[in-house]
């Protein structure tokens, strides 16, 4: 599990920024929403909640229990009309393969920012990622000491 610093000090799991984002991608007037532990009250089972902003008026709630897969499908799901389990089924797959595409997104991203790093040195060696790469931009050996040709 990975965390994300917040603006606020505390730390978040990267899926659940994820979900944030995907929520606000999927309709930009829904808001995922959480209520830290210092500030929750007995009557708090479920602390995440999806807010439309332009009423404030919750649209769902989710407890800690569920995942982000989870709270994405029943948000699907609730545009759909109840009983259709066909309908379930797809705002699950649905629901899975927009996480999956976000995440494949931000690895590509990831890539191109670590491949615009390595064409832009000037360097003739360069360490990156633990391998050590000659100015022709092939692997010469890890930056461990261990030659690897």
């Amino acid at each position: 599990m990975v965390y994300i610093p917040a603006d606020d000090g505390r730390w978040i799991d990267e899926n659940y920024a994820r979900l944030a984002e995907i929520v606000q991608d999927y309709d930009p007037t829904l808001e995922l929403r959480w209520i830290p532990t210092d500030k929750r009250t007995r009557d708090d089972g479920k602390p995440y909640v999806i807010v439309d902003t332009r009423n404030n008026i919750p649209v769902l709630y989710a407890s800690e229990l569920d995942t982000p897969v989870d709270i994405l499908t029943k948000l699907f799901d609730a545009d759909n009309k109840h009983g259709d389990v066909l309908k379930r089924i797809e705002a699950n797959n649905r629901a899975v393969e927009i996480f999956r595409a976000k995440e494949r997104l931000e690895q590509m991203e990831e890539a191109t920012e670590q491949a615009e790093f390595l064409f832009k040195s000037p360097l003739n060696t360069l360490k990156f990622n633990g391998k050590k790469f000659d100015d022709q931009r092939r692997v010469i050996g890890t930056s461990g000491g261990r030659k690897i040709l």
